[in-house]
């Protein structure tokens, strides 16, 4: 008569089979865990690309607006002035600023158009122009440049679009210096 051992080891099919299921799903887990991070680190730098790019062009303006000697025409997306030479003593310079398309551009003595930025909104970029009276505090705004001899504001709207095609405005207001 044979006897069977009753110590024998191993693992029977059902016990591999339910392993091989629970490593499975625990990697399925783990890699949708991955994809999540890294497609949150992917909007992350996406977003920052574009507050970068904002911050550039904002400075850009800022600076240009502060050196307004004179105004040509004004529009709400579209402003042509002068300003004095920033690079030598003395002297001015034409320069239009203008959104073409999704892109913002600015020509500084009509030597050609050189882009601020790009990835504009639709109707992303805006202009407004106010007078300001700083004996009553009150401020008219409008599209239109204001009539001469008055302390002007000039407020700026940029709007980006960044990761997602979500759209980030960007405002400012500036005091041209020489007007």
């Amino acid at each position: 008569m044979l006897k069977r051992k009753s110590d024998e080891r191993g693992f029977t099919l059902i016990e591999v089979i339910v392993t091989l299921v629970l490593v499975g799903f625990t990697t399925v887990l783990a890699g949708m865990f991955i994809v999540y991070i890294a497609n949150g680190y992917i909007f992350a730098k996406m977003n920052a690309n574009t507050l970068q790019k904002a911050q550039l062009a904002m400075a850009r303006l800022e600076t240009e607006f502060r050196g307004i000697t004179s105004v040509t025409s004004a529009t709400s997306s579209q402003i042509t002035y002068t300003r004095t030479q920033i690079a030598t003593a003395g002297g001015s310079v034409p320069v239009t600023v203008f959104l073409s398309g999704n892109t913002l551009q600015i020509n500084v003595n009509n030597t050609g158009n050189n882009i601020l930025t790009d990835s504009v909104s639709s109707g992303g970029f805006s202009l407004q122009y106010c007078n300001y009276n700083p004996v009553s505090g009150n401020q008219v705004c409008g599209t239109d440049w204001p009539a001469t001899g008055a302390r002007v504001i000039i407020n700026i709207t940029l709007t980006l679009t960044g990761a997602n095609g979500i759209g980030s405005t960007f405002t400012s207001s500036i005091v041209p210096r020489n007007l």
